[in-house]
């Protein structure tokens, strides 16, 4: 029998307004993080329900350049309603596209009982000894990964913090959800939007440093207020 499905505070695609340039403009600035991989004590993967192949292959190929040794892949079985439900926790069906034996001399740690992004670090911590780690790359959806660094950046204030930003696939292959195409789609335009409705709501209740947002967060109001005048 599966569980029973977890709701959804906030609905993964709302209804959304046209867009014009201005506000996706802003909307890309306050959501997506730019790529910026460097040599990091840590590689910390966010949990995923979708492309656990594609992350395991990104995790490989920087284990083959050495840019980090030690790897954390964190995510549960989180059965949210409308999201791909899989009865593996996330962190391990990523690691089974992983070869082990290739890299028994590396550190790959995994986190099985998060469902969200917070927990992801909340229970990272109860796993992995993060005492000695002064930089942290991270692999995020790309159009959460400025929650994703801004969660990290809560409970790791003093870590320099690189993200690799791993796109979502929309309704139209051509058009997947990155910093640069994202609002060619409905999808897309959806999805972030929605994002940043929970920017707001998990900021305001303190998961985390939403004042670095604040500026970024008013702009985008601002914007869908004219829309709705």
């Amino acid at each position: 029998m599966e569980p029973e499905e977890l709701h959804r505070e906030i609905s993964k695609t709302p209804h959304c307004p046209i867009m014009d340039p201005e506000l996706v403009s802003v909307l890309t600035d306050l959501c997506f993080q730019k790529e910026n991989i460097n040599p990091s004590d840590l590689l910390f993967v966010f949990g995923s329900n979708v492309k656990h192949k594609e992350i395991a292959g990104i995790i490989a190929d920087l284990l083959d350049t050495e840019i980090i040794d030690k790897v954390i892949i964190t995510g549960g079985v989180a059965n949210f309603g409308g999201s791909y439900y899989h009865h593996k926790p996330e962190s391990e069906s990523i690691m089974s596209f992983i070869p082990e034996k290739k890299y028994k001399d590396k550190q790959i740690v995994l986190e099985t009982v998060s469902k969200n992004t917070l927990e992801n670090v909340v229970e990272a911590r109860k796993v992995f000894c993060f005492d000695q780690v002064k930089t942290i790359t991270f692999i995020s959806h790309s159009y959460a990964s400025t929650r994703a660094a801004l969660t990290l950046k809560r409970f790791f204030p003093e870590v320099t913090l690189y993200c690799i930003p791993f796109p979502l696939p929309s309704d139209q292959q051509e058009f997947p959800v990155n910093r640069q195409l994202w609002s060619k789609t409905k999808y897309g335009q959806s999805l972030v939007l929605g994002e940043y409705l929970r920017l707001i709501t998990y900021g305001k209740r303190g998961e985390f440093p939403i004042e670095d947002i604040q500026a970024l967060l008013n702009q985008v109001h601002d914007h869908l207020m004219i829309k709705d005048s």
